[in-house]
């Protein structure tokens, strides 16, 4: 049996369309439902994952991977730190990072976006985008800490995990790969390579069409926040 910490939720205003709205401040997610009803857990689906944690600065931690078994049958990957697999949290003072803050980092890095440090104006943390909102630059936040909506002055995507760890550049092969019933993906974050079943590439082939990496893992992971 699994016991998951504690959620603590917290009401944190109304949504556009009037409908209350509750945060977990413990796992960073919604905790009400499509009616504004007030859940008893909140709708994070990997909860297990902050029954472990690993302080930053308590470990020398030399690489870090993203791996995706089979990307177009799971979209929540496996996270390896010195090659070995974490199914925990990462903890550096106040920053508390899990596998969306990870998936969010990689699709910052793909798409070449600048990564700021930007911070929510009603808690203070310093905020994360993930999924679509990791390389589509906004003036519009939602704190994953506080569950608040914030604006900033300038259009702009912030990333906890760049602060604490280097970003080099990736670079794709100019290659094609035809994708059919496994897509495999490794993510190097200290190194920035990624390999598409193997194979450095820059182009997938998928249901007889071409479509560009890029565009490819954006439209996969999109909804990863």
């Amino acid at each position: 049996m699994i016991f998951y910490m504690h959620c603590e939720i917290k009401y944190v205003g109304k949504a556009r369309n009037g409908i209350s709205k509750y945060w977990c401040l413990t796992h960073k997610a919604l905790a009400s439902n499509k009616q504004g009803n007030k859940l008893d857990f909140c709708l994070y689906e990997k909860k297990d994952r902050y029954n472990k944690t690993l302080f930053v600065q308590d470990k020398k931690i030399e690489r870090i991977q993203i791996v995706f078994d089979n990307l177009l049958k799971n979209k929540i990957p496996s996270i390896y730190i010195n090659d070995t697999v974490f199914e925990g949290v990462l903890i550096y003072e106040d920053m508390v990072l899990d596998d969306k803050d990870f998936v969010g980092f990689f699709l910052a890095q793909l798409n070449h976006v600048s990564l700021e440090k930007v911070c929510c104006s009603h808690c203070g943390h310093i905020h994360s985008d993930n999924g679509k909102f990791a390389y589509t630059p906004h003036k519009t936040h939602l704190c994953l800490y506080c569950g608040h909506f914030f604006r900033v002055k300038e259009e702009n995507i912030g990333s906890e995990m760049a602060i604490l760890f280097p970003s080099p550049e990736i670079k794709l092969e100019k290659r094609k790969q035809k994708i059919e019933n496994v897509c495999s993906i490794t993510y190097d974050m200290f190194s920035g390579s990624i390999l598409i079943n193997g194979q450095t590439i820059d182009t997938i082939i998928i249901d007889d069409r071409e479509e560009s990496l890029v565009t490819f893992l954006n439209n996969q992971l999109k909804d990863l926040y």
